[in-house]
């Protein structure tokens, strides 16, 4: 009895959780370093509104990002944080990005 009961609170614990779409938007807190977009990717609910809160803190040449299928470029100037708005899609990433394609993040739907 004392083994199932262990296996159902590892089963628990252990499971992932999948994100649950909000009415609200979805904030995350993006820094931009040496190693790029930290985090580089961040998970939410299929529709899910998004606002990224990007800081940059290291000279790269992410001074901008660019979101996949939004005409605007945010400038990043140094050491503020800039909000930019998303909405995630049915389905896949929406990828963002320096204006040279070289550091990189996206926004990945997970469940469903």
């Amino acid at each position: 009895m004392r083994l199932w009961f262990l296996a159902a609170c590892l089963l628990v614990c252990c499971a992932k959780q999948r994100p649950v779409k909000t009415e609200a938007p979805q904030a995350f807190d993006i820094t931009v370093t040496q190693k790029g977009f930290e985090p580089p990717r961040v998970e939410v609910a299929p529709g899910q509104k998004v606002v990224l809160r990007i800081t940059r803190k290291a000279e790269t040449c992410a001074d901008a990002v660019d979101v996949q299928g939004d005409p605007v470029r945010h400038m990043l100037p140094m050491n503020a944080t800039v909000e930019v708005k998303a909405t995630a899609p049915a389905s896949g990433e929406l990828a963002f990005a320096c204006p040279m394609q070289m550091v990189r993040g996206a926004i990945a739907v997970v469940g469903q």
